[in-house]
């Protein structure tokens, strides 16, 4: 069944709709998910979220637009694993307890995935303290604009204009690299 289909059943509250978006989609949530809290989260931790993903799209299917469920519903996803991560983990305090998981990737696919790492910790390293404060309690830390600003003692919205100039400075620093 479409999409656009799908929605709009979704909108008119069709429970059939939801049964068949749940059938076409529950792994990619569920990989979605199991990917983003491999190692702190069981199995029905993530059968729990990813219902929890499922029911927030039926409840805001009036507000998805036609041609973006798939986006919405893996955007949702991402955003109910990150919120259990916040709520249920204990965050590594420095940048260097942080490891990237790589899988069972082949050994030339290991070393590759370490010199990225390398590279994006020097690319982070470069930045000013606050910024690079700002950044790591953000993306590593999944802490909120909210409570990095109450913590640092300044406005959201300046948070949130240091995360878009972080990423900014971030992307012309490693765009410039010879990436593998």
């Amino acid at each position: 069944m479409l999409d656009s289909s799908l929605l709009r059943r979704l909108q008119h509250r069709d429970q059939d709709a939801l049964e068949a978006l749940t059938n076409k989609y529950r792994s990619y949530v569920c990989t979605i998910i199991s990917n983003m809290i491999t190692g702190t989260g069981t199995y029905s931790d993530v059968e729990e979220l990813c219902d929890d993903a499922f029911l927030a799209v039926w409840q805001n299917a009036d507000t998805i637009e036609a041609g973006k469920l798939k986006a919405y519903l893996g955007t949702t996803a991402r955003n109910k694993a990150k919120s259990w991560l916040r709520t249920r983990r204990e965050l590594p305090m420095d940048l260097d307890e942080i490891e990237i998981p790589d899988g069972s990737l082949p050994l030339e696919e290991k070393a590759i995935q370490a010199e990225l790492a390398k590279r994006l910790r020097q690319a982070i390293d470069a930045m000013r303290p606050k910024d690079r404060e700002i950044f790591l309690r953000y993306y590593y830390y999944l802490e909120n604009t909210d409570t990095i600003a109450a913590r640092m003692d300044i406005p959201a919205a300046t948070v949130r204009s240091r995360l878009a100039r972080g990423r900014e400075q971030l992307k012309n620093t490693l765009c410039k690299e010879d990436w593998p």
